[in-house]
């Protein structure tokens, strides 16, 4: 199954304006809704990629909105690359976009996002206690002397075993540190791109939500 048509929809953000879509599912409004951020936009990262995609997929698959973004200065989105700080206001100006939608109930929205969108998605959603859930698929990661985020939704981390960026076992390792509702999916045989994955993606996002929405 494809994702479902979208509607376009223009985010101002502090400053740029942004290009997004909002994904409806099937069934009578108001439905819960999830921000999906992308990856990287200096490696021809964008709304849609097959990860963006696969997670437009899951989401309206367990009947919640979707909204996919451009980051600013990515396709019709207005600015330029801001190595995360800009991108983490895109974050939370799409989500104040997504609640103010008809069809959107603004007391269950979350957060998702892949690789480089997971990690400005993540330092968005710390220490917020507004939000029913957060995705992150292969969020970068690395050894240091603290955890720098802390989430106080129930928060899905999903990687692959062949990950060239993100180390699920250091992800187990600091589970605890992270938050208290805090699940870790690794996945055999699949690197930080998915190719090929998307369904074994889409079967683990939507067990999440299931749970939490």
């Amino acid at each position: 199954m494809g994702v479902i048509p979208g509607r376009a929809l223009r985010i101002e953000s502090d400053g740029p304006t942004l290009e997004a879509m909002l994904h409806l599912p099937e069934g009578e409004p108001p439905f819960p809704g999830v921000v999906i951020c992308h990856p990287h936009p200096q490696y021809g990262g964008d709304m849609y990629n097959n990860v963006v995609g696969a997670l437009v997929r899951a989401v309206t698959g367990v009947g919640a909105a979707a909204l996919r973004f451009n980051f600013r200065g990515v396709g019709a989105s207005e600015g330029a690359y801001d190595a995360g700080a800009g991108e983490t206001d895109d974050v939370l100006a799409a989500l104040g976009a997504l609640r103010s939608q008809p069809e959107v109930n603004a007391d269950r929205v979350a957060l998702a996002g892949y690789s480089f969108g997971a990690m400005v998605m993540l330092r968005a959603a710390s220490d917020r206690d507004d939000l029913a859930a957060v995705v992150s698929v292969a969020n970068p990661t690395q050894r240091g002397p603290k955890v720098e985020i802390h989430m106080l939704a129930p928060t899905l981390f999903v990687v692959g075993d062949r990950d060239q960026y993100c180390d699920g076992q250091l992800l187990l390792e600091y589970r605890e540190q992270i938050g208290n509702d805090v699940t870790v999916e690794i996945v055999r045989g699949v690197d930080h791109f998915w190719v090929g994955s998307d369904d074994r993606l889409i079967d683990i996002v939507q067990r999440f939500l299931k749970r939490t929405f």
